[in-house]
């Protein structure tokens, strides 16, 4: 059994709920058209930050996200994504990494990987880490999803000592999640935990609710963006963080 600590690595900024609130409503209402390709980097190997500094804020604090399409914000504006909205309650700025489909084993509609991801998060300076797990490691190997998951947050860990690192569950449609998802979970929790991150347990808030996800039942729309924004926020917010 792995020994775990429960130290968090840093902390970082809370905003006040009225703040916090007013800031995902103005977001959520963002008209911009998605991008053309179910990706966050395009034409260079990182893409450029989503979210800007908060006003007032007298320093930067960047953060980047690792994920998948409904990380990346699939079907949604690029700020009107989870990442997105969560980062500017806060006033970070945020390079969005992920890629549609991709998992820490499951190859993404470009053949990449996490381990894309995470290269090009060790190319740059994140105070902040943002990692969700993902249903596209729910079919392959235990093991190989173990071992990538492993391996690559010790890489962050061992690049940034002084990050806050912030995994999540994966994030379910409308329907009831398979047990292979909270398998997937269950691995991804541990690799974060074993590197002194903060693991997010946030249920399955869209689950029951299909007026929160686009017609294919699995990514959600703008409303369900913002419910997940929010409930990482309701998990975040009871730590009493700074950075």
């Amino acid at each position: 059994m792995r020994t775990r600590t429960r130290r968090l690595a840093t902390r970082l900024p809370l905003v006040a709920t009225a703040a916090l609130t007013a800031s995902l409503l103005a977001l959520a209402g963002c008209s911009a058209a998605p991008a053309a390709h179910p990706v966050a980097a395009q034409s260079s190997d990182v893409a450029a930050p989503v979210a800007g500094t908060a006003a007032g804020s007298t320093a930067t604090v960047d953060a980047v996200a690792i994920g998948d399409s409904i990380a990346f914000g699939k079907g949604v504006t690029p700020a009107e994504a989870w990442p997105a909205l969560v980062s500017a309650a806060h006033g970070w700025r945020l390079t969005d990494l992920a890629v549609s489909g991709s998992g820490f084993v499951k190859p993404g509609w470009n053949g990449s990987t996490y381990r894309q991801q995470v290269d090009a998060a060790l190319r740059l300076h994140p105070q902040v880490i943002l990692l969700a797990a993902t249903r596209n490691d729910r079919e392959q190997d235990p093991a190989a999803v173990t071992a990538n998951a492993d391996r690559m947050l010790r890489e962050l860990r061992e690049r940034f000592p002084k990050a806050t690192i912030v995994g999540i569950t994966g994030i379910w449609g409308s329907d009831q999640p398979p047990a292979t998802m909270t398998r997937v979970d269950g691995i991804v929790g541990d690799a974060v935990r074993d590197v002194n991150g903060t693991w997010l347990d946030i249920g399955f808030p869209l689950v029951g609710h299909p007026e929160l996800v686009q017609a294919d039942g699995i990514h959600p729309n703008a409303a369900g963006q913002k419910v997940v924004a929010h409930t990482i926020e309701s998990k975040l917010r009871p730590l009493d963080l700074a950075l």
